[in-house]
């Protein structure tokens, strides 16, 4: 996932006629050419060819990179940077030996140069901002080691070596602070999306109006029927039907006011054993005959700070998905984990965080849709059994409470789902 975003930030600058690349091909050209009329540099027209080959090599790689296997393309996209960066610190190195006052201030010059495309346009993220930093810095050291007087080396290049060590941490430490400041920021408009979601949701209602009305046409069409043949052998039928569709509209209306409205919700002291063995009950009521339970109760001693209604709403929910995956029958774990490894969205805890743990031995989760399910109305389900807001609702008092969910599935194998949430 890492690699994927360093490609998406990389992509996001790195396009083949951006502006800058533009403006910088012509300032260093014009640049160039000055130098050559003036100082008739040999190398310079050479220099100039290389580099623009170059970077245009770079964009390419980068463009293709899309299509290759992740850990292939991060290296391709590396050695590219890397070479790149190589190809213009050779010439600050040979501008400084020219010898001449204005050659040291072009040297100077183009240093700064490169540390601003660095730290403008390639730190986004840490991987790709050191492959451009490593030849800069490097052309430090070599302008430095210039300096150099036998035997000892003399003041004027330790004086410079120090300066280039001292340059080179702060290099790196802002390379870190970037990549820390746009994870943040990634974070934070990642966040927002998800609440112009749920905001959506609102705005959104007037579609669920035709499931609604659909419901009612059910409940309304059986108990005319049984109101017009009130002695119809198929009475039993006609009030079945009729009470399916009215759970079915209360699972709506449930799910529904629990992922779009920010309700006041009471949070207790609770034991993870007496919530797992309350769901466990009501699991046992729900389950065909075909579903073995396995529950396992977690050692005493771990306490919890939630809403106890909801928490046992949003496993329960997960129960009913469970058992939905499996219409031919299976197992169906519930557990608490102590020691599985909480995401990295999970916000820290002094106390650490355990996972409530529901296993089954179903159908899976396709692989198009493992990314998506945590989005509202995406259902794995079939048509008009589900709603697909279950797993969007779990997910919501989840994140509230200060953790999240993860699920992994393999089609016909089954699906794991684990709830974490804080100790206290």
């Amino acid at each position: 996932m890492r690699i994927k975003e360093i490609f998406d930030d990389v992509r996001s600058t790195e396009r083949m006629l951006s502006r800058e690349l533009l403006v910088r091909f012509a300032l260093i050209s014009i640049c160039c050419l000055v130098a050559w009329l003036f100082l008739r540099l040999p190398f310079l027209p050479l220099w100039v060819v290389c580099y623009i080959a170059m970077a245009i090599l770079e964009k390419h790689l980068v463009m293709r990179s899309a299509r290759m296997p992740p850990q292939r393309a991060l290296w391709v996209t590396w050695i590219a940077g890397f070479t790149l960066a190589g190809v213009f610190a050779v010439l600050p190195i040979l501008v400084w030996q020219i010898g001449t006052d204005a050659a040291m201030f072009a040297t100077g010059l183009l240093l700064c140069g490169a540390a601003l495309n660095i730290f403008l346009l390639r730190a986004r993220n840490l991987a790709i901002g050191v492959a451009y930093m490593l030849p800069i810095c490097a052309a430090f050291y070599a302008i430095a080691a210039g300096f150099y007087v036998p035997p000892l080396g003399g003041p004027d290049f330790w004086i410079g070596l120090v300066l280039c060590l001292c340059l080179t941490i702060y290099f790196w430490l802002c390379l870190v602070e970037a990549d820390r400041a746009q994870t943040e920021l990634k974070t934070i408009r990642a966040q927002f999306e998800q609440a112009q979601k749920i905001e959506g949701i609102g705005q959104m209602t007037s579609g669920i109006s035709h499931d609604f009305n659909n419901i009612l046409n059910v409940v309304q069409g059986n108990l005319e029927l049984l109101r017009d043949y009130p002695d119809t052998p198929d009475r039993a039928d006609f009030v079945n039907e009729a009470l399916t569709a009215t759970r079915r509209g209360a699972e709506l209306v449930q799910a529904l006011t629990s992922y779009g409205r920010a309700a006041a919700s009471h949070e207790t002291l609770l034991d993870p054993a007496d919530v797992l063995r309350a769901v466990a009950d009501m699991a046992a009521r729900v389950l065909p005959a075909n579903i073995h339970l396995d529950v396992q109760y977690p050692a005493p001693g771990q306490t919890l700070m939630v809403n106890e209604t909801t928490l046992q709403s949003a496993l329960l929910n997960l129960v009913i998905n469970a058992r939905d995956a499996m219409p031919s029958g299976g197992d169906l774990t519930l557990r608490v984990n102590s020691t599985a490894a909480a995401p990295d969205t999970v916000k820290a805890s002094a106390a650490g965080h355990i996972a409530f743990e529901v296993r089954d031995t179903g159908t899976g989760i396709p692989p198009d849709l493992i990314d998506r399910v945590r989005d509202p109305f995406v259902s794995t389900k079939p048509k008009g059994a589900g709603s697909g807001l279950g797993l969007p609702m779990v997910s919501g008092f989840a994140v509230k409470a200060g953790g999240d969910i993860t699920i992994d599935s393999t089609p016909g194998s089954g699906t794991t789902v684990r709830l974490f949430l804080p100790l206290t």
